[in-house]
């Protein structure tokens, strides 16, 4: 397995209070953006992934892991699902559910990711066939 293959204990980078509401936002404002240009609901998310937020997708901490939970999230609210966002979401989910991140984050923060979680694996109960080869 490669390193990249598990989250790294990387925290969140610096936004103003680098709270994960404040993050999940930036995230969400730039989902918008490319939506309001004319992109899917999917190529939005993949758009932000991939175009000046890569370096913190392929570092693979803490700024990935939020990124990949907004983009499901904006996804679910969009109904418009795609399958490799949610098997890497729901991957970097049993990753973080292990604890080793849990010192990265407040106390506060971690229940707000955890209620995004389990909103996010309702869904994924709900659509199995998401995780499907």
């Amino acid at each position: 397995m490669d390193k990249h293959d598990i989250l790294q204990k990387i925290g969140l980078f610096d936004y103003p209070n680098c709270e994960y509401l404040d993050v999940k936002k930036e995230h969400y404002r730039n989902f918008n953006r490319y939506l309001n240009e004319g992109c899917s609901v999917i190529e939005s998310v993949n758009g932000h992934y991939y175009h000046g937020f890569d370096t913190a997708m392929d570092e693979n901490g803490m700024e990935k892991f939020v990124a990949m939970l907004s983009g499901m999230l904006f996804m679910i609210e969009h109904n418009e699902v795609e399958s490799d966002q949610a098997y890497g979401t729901n991957y970097d989910i049993n990753d973080f559910e292990t604890g080793e991140y849990d010192d990265l984050f407040t106390p506060e923060d971690l229940k707000l990711i955890k209620a995004d979680i389990k909103i996010i694996k309702d869904y994924l109960d709900k659509h199995p066939e998401l995780l499907e080869d």
